[in-house]
């Protein structure tokens, strides 16, 4: 089951999995044949197994190393490495827990986990895996595909959709403004643009009567794209310059272009979501906690994140 880290998922397409959720099922896949198949261990590790069916693949001490521990800790390799067949480095990671156990056991012996600095980084590190964990489970189930199409249909189509205004315009490009007033004075008179186009702007539309298709405001350069924006269908600009001379614009229609696919935005809709449940859950514990915030020099803050100490 892959489940989606909460504090991934403030941006979009970041998931990943959290171990407790994950053991079985991959421990299964692997049992039934699947890609992430193990070499064969020792007889007595195929024979010893956690209560899921997992198997033991290493023992440091008494201290059993099952697949499903080898599973996750390919998940926490580079991307190119996570989509290796588990047989292929099977023996690098089995040496990577190993060598790691070792020397955690070794630093407890040691008492350093006493050591303040290194309290506050194991208490970071055990905060960071239950934060995911309970955010997880509370968040998870909000994200089926019907609630996340359902939100796509919401912002990204129709009405309310986010694609972009795009106009259809011609226009014709000439080297001063007196050119582009006199070119303006012959569509007054009656002149067809595209046809006027193909004779008078030197621009490389020009063969094709000026005719620049469809382009949302962003294509162009600001002078150009507030003029073609500010038209309506038929309109005629007046001169405008720019950097490649000077235009006169026809635009010729106006719509709102389509928004992404789904399968375009399907994570970052799904990261939307998670990012608004998981502020819905703190705001809710915040309010069940007292939280007190100070400055460097110890004043209280008061205010949104903030609230002073009650006086005494």
């Amino acid at each position: 089951m892959r489940l989606l880290s909460p504090l991934a998922a403030l941006a979009p397409a970041c998931v990943l999995l959290i171990a407790s959720a994950t053991l079985a099922p991959l421990a299964a896949q692997t049992a039934q044949g699947g890609q992430t198949q193990a070499p064969a261990a020792s007889a007595a590790a195929t024979t010893d197994t956690a209560a899921s069916g997992d198997r033991v693949v290493a023992r440091i001490g008494d201290d059993p190393l099952y697949l499903s521990d080898l599973i996750v800790e390919q998940l926490a390799l580079p991307p190119q490495y996570q989509q290796v067949p588990l047989d292929q480095i099977f023996p690098q990671l089995v040496t990577r827990v190993i060598e790691r156990r070792l020397m955690a056991a070794e630093a407890e012996r040691a008492g350093m986990q006493d050591d303040p600095d290194i309290a506050r980084l194991l208490r970071r590190a055990r905060d960071l895996v239950l934060l995911e964990a309970y955010a997880t489970k509370h968040i998870q189930p909000l994200l089926t595909e019907a609630a996340v199409r359902a939100r796509y249909e919401r912002d990204h189509t129709g009405a309310g959709g986010s694609g972009e205004d795009e106009v259809h315009a011609r226009h014709i490009l000439v080297k001063s403004e007196a050119d582009a007033l006199a070119v303006i004075a012959e569509l007054n008179g009656g002149a067809d643009f595209a046809e006027l186009a193909k004779t008078r702007s030197t621009g490389p539309s020009g063969p094709r009567g000026g005719d620049l298709g469809f382009f949302a405001k962003s294509a162009m350069v600001p002078p150009f794209a507030e003029a073609a924006f500010a038209l309506q269908p038929g309109d005629v600009s007046g001169p405008v310059e720019t950097q490649f001379g000077w235009h006169v614009i026809k635009v010729e229609e106006r719509r709102q272009s389509a928004g992404p696919k789904f399968e375009e935005v399907r994570d970052q809709v799904r990261g939307q979501i998670a990012q608004e449940e998981l502020g819905k859950i703190l705001d809710g514990l915040r309010e069940q906690h007292k939280v007190e915030i100070y400055t460097l020099d110890g004043k209280p803050v008061v205010g949104p994140g903030g609230a002073a100490p009650a006086s005494k």
